[in-house]
């Protein structure tokens, strides 16, 4: 078989291959659109029954709350490495 066949046959090959990645690549694209637009769907319909059904806690406790939480455990870092490393 000469050289010029069997690069012809890579090349055919090479060819086959790349097509192959990229329909698959494709379908990828296009099934990940599908899942996340529906998955937006779900979550919007799941927001809008747990906003009927659960009461609401305002952002300002919560927020108070966490940093209250975030004070106290940077705090208590602090004091042991300044008690291990003095």
């Amino acid at each position: 078989m000469p050289i010029t066949d069997m690069l012809m046959s890579g090349v055919k090959l090479m060819l086959v291959g790349m097509g192959i990645v990229f329909v698959f690549l494709l379908v990828l694209v296009f099934a990940m659109k599908g899942m996340s637009k529906l998955a937006m769907l779900f979550s919007e319909r799941q927001a809008g029954a747990e906003a009927l059904t659960y009461p609401s806690v305002s952002a300002d406790h919560a927020e108070a709350s966490v940093r209250g939480d975030l004070f106290a455990v940077i705090s208590a870092a602090v004091a042991r490495y300044r008690a291990t490393h003095s």
